[in-house]
Order: structure tokens, then sequence, then C-alpha cells
């Protein structure tokens, strides 16, 4: 009958209801579980065994519930004692034909919670002091182990002076990053040494070179005044001492220019520079001298050989080049000036039918100071290749020389072309 079928006030259904709480709230995984089913008017109708007597909950959570809402709330209850418990409840109003007729509650303690959280407190309270000690030792450990090699580069660079610069850091065997600090730093060492030998030797072939005209002015000047001489005598003495004073003179500025030349802010002005039509210039400049020697000038032009640069100092290198080319020549030889343009590089030879450098000498031959010709028969100083070298450097090119005693020299330049 409809009677029996229905929930509300029906005496079979509240027994099924109380029987159903009982027989559930005896499973093993659910024994913190407490069930409380109730009418619209606040009635208990079924409750869980541990339960011995109505747990009142907030009126808003029942209100609510009897309006027909679902709601989660964490409330102070007591169950089974007089002691309120903190309780996590769900609420779910039940209906029949769309009309609400019980609440069922469900909650369950939050004491297992609770004691879980306070086991975690009075461990972490225990382990994390320990916790820190045994990090912080083993951080000091690994750190100690980690930075010896810093160490023992700190104590090596501490005896690097000017004076012991062939001293190098040990480098550890292992493959991380201070192994590369150490392998960098020790070649930043070795390119210092270089640097230091370089200076020291230039300062003493410097030395030698300023010191030899002026013992030549000394000389002459002293023994120009160790008696009374004629006009003409003293006339002589002073053109001998005017032309040591301009050896000197061209030694400063040969040496200027070299110190310029290391300051790359101050290479010249940069423009784009025809050097087809500079080499022009250059071989109608030094045919004179060509041809006082007997030697004849090889150079057909080639337009479109254009290149950034100073016009100024690129001058200066093939100039030198071909100069030196005319003067170790042999009579009746032929200097070479050839050119060829690639896609990125512009490339001039200069050949001459010499004597050629000794194989001995080759490595040197850019060295400031270095002569071939020892006995100075040619002239100079031994600072024109180190200058050309010095301006190619300058503008991103390169200047390689090969010599053969019987075919001559050739000086190759390459500059990047514009």
């Amino acid at each position: 009958s409809p009677e029996r079928l229905s929930k509300t006030n029906n005496p079979n259904f509240i027994k099924i209801a109380q029987r159903w709480v009982i027989e559930e709230s005896n499973r093993p995984d659910l024994l913190d579980i407490i069930v409380q089913i109730s009418d619209v008017h606040g009635t208990v109708i079924a409750s869980s065994p541990n339960v011995s007597r109505r747990i009142v909950f907030p009126q808003t959570i029942f209100s609510d519930a009897v309006r027909g809402n679902e709601r989660f709330d964490t409330v102070r209850a007591a169950f089974s004692s007089d002691k309120p418990t903190t309780l996590r409840v769900f609420t779910k109003p039940i209906y029949e034909q769309a009309t609400v007729i019980y609440i069922v509650q469900v909650a369950s303690p939050m004491t297992t919670i609770h004691n879980a959280l306070e086991d975690l407190k009075s461990i972490l309270v225990v382990l994390l002091p320990l916790t820190i000690l045994f990090t912080g030792l083993i951080g000091f450990a690994l750190a100690t182990v980690t930075l010896r090699p810093v160490a023992a580069m700190i104590k090596s660079v501490q005896q690097i002076t000017a004076r012991n610069l062939k001293l190098r850091v040990p480098v550890p065997r292992t493959r991380d990053e201070i192994h590369d600090l150490a392998v960098t730093f020790n070649d930043m060492l070795a390119r210092l040494e270089q640097s230091f030998e370089t200076q020291r030797q230039f300062v003493q072939d410097a030395s030698h070179e300023l010191k030899t005209p002026l013992t030549i002015l000394e000389g002459e000047i002293s023994v120009a005044l160790k008696k009374q001489r004629s006009p003409e005598e003293y006339q002589a003495v002073l053109e001998s001492c005017r032309e040591e004073i301009e050896r000197l003179t061209a030694i400063v500025s040969n040496l200027l220019m070299l110190a310029r030349l290391e300051d790359h802010a101050r290479e010249g002005e940069r423009v784009a520079c025809d050097l087809g039509q500079l080499l022009a210039e250059i071989v109608t400049d030094l045919n004179v001298l060509a041809e006082q020697k007997n030697v004849h000038l090889d150079y057909v032009p080639v337009s479109g050989l254009v290149v950034t640069g100073s016009p100024e100092y690129l001058r200066r290198v093939f100039l030198n080049l071909i100069d030196n080319a005319i003067k170790y020549s042999y009579p009746h030889g032929t200097v070479t000036i050839r050119c060829q343009r690639s896609r990125d590089s512009v490339c001039i030879t200069v050949h001459d039918t010499g004597c050629g450098i000794p194989e001995q000498d080759m490595p040197h031959i850019f060295d400031r100071f270095y002569r071939v010709d020892k006995a100075r028969a040619a002239g100079g100083f031994g600072l024109g290749l180190s200058i050309a070298r010095s301006i190619v450097s300058a503008h991103q090119g390169t200047i390689t020389a090969n010599s053969n005693p019987e075919h001559g020299t050739t000086f190759t330049v390459r500059l990047p072309a514009n």
C-alpha cells in the first residue's frame, strides 16, 4: 500500500534505517564514523551505537538542510560524553516527492587527525634540529672538499708576481667549473708572461737602438771639443750629429707608431680605400728608386679592390713591403705586385727576386728591431715589418711571408673586402 512505501512516519522504514545504521557502524573501516538521522523537527530516528545521546549541531546547519542544502562543516559537539569533540560533519537532506523528510548527518571525529599532527609535531621537534645539524656537517664537509682546489689556487696566486710569472695554479683532475677556472687562469698567466717578456725584450732592443746614435753623438762631440778646429771641420761634425739626430727621431717616431697601433681606438680614420689606386700611386713614387737599382716594378692595376681602413696606414704597409723588395732585389731583378679579389677578402702579394731570407730568420722577421742583415748594410731599424703587421692586424687582416734563397721572397697581405 502507499503507506508501506512511504518513508514519512513509517515505523517499518524507521526500523530498517536503525538496523542499517547499526550494521554499517560495525564495519571495521567505519568504526570512527558517526551517523545520525533526524526528521525535519529534529527528532532522532536512528543513530550510531557509539552515540549515547542526540548530537546537537548548530541550528544553522539543520535549518539550511531543511531548506534542501547539502553542506560540510567543522563543529564542536559532544556525542559520547560531556566533553565536546571537534567533528567534521556532512549534512544531506532526504527527499520524498520533492519534500525534505529526513536529515542525514555523517560525522567523523578530528581526534585521529589531531593526534597524528601532534605526533608529527613531536617528531619534527626532535628530528628537525638533528637534520639541520647533520645537513650542516655534510655541507661543511662537501664545501671543504670542493673548495680545497680553490684554496690551493689562492695560495699559488699569492706567490705570483711580475718576477715569477712562470708559476701556474694547480689544475684539479675533476672536470668541473673549478677545473675550467684553473685552466683559464693559467692561459691568462701565459698571455701575461708573453706580454711581459715582449715588453722586456722591447725595452732592451729600444735601449740598444737608442744607445748607438747617442754614443756616436757623444763621441763626435767629445772629439770635436778636444782641440780647436776649422769651421769646415765643425760643420762636418754638426752634419754627422744631425744624421744621428734624424736617426733618433726616426726610431722614436716608429716606436710611437707602434704604441698608437696597440690602441685600436687610434687606428686612423676609417674610410673606403681603393687599394688598386693606392698601389698605383706607390709604384709611381718608387719607380725612381727602382730605376736607380736597375729593378723593374711589375704591377697590373686592378679595379674594385675596395677595403675599409686608414689610407695613411695602409699606404705605409705597402710602401714598406715594396721598398724592401726593391732594396733586397738583385740588379736587373723584378718586383712583382699582384692583386686578387675573392668574395670576402682582398689579397695583395709582393714578390722580389732577391737573396731571400734564411730559414732560421723567418720566425722572427716580424719581431721588433729584428734585422736579417746584421751588418745593417741595407739600413733600417728592424721596425718596418713589425709596424706593417700591427697595421694589418688592426684592420682585421693577416700578413705572411714565404722565402726561398733561389727564388726570392713573397709577402702576402689579406684584408676584409668592403
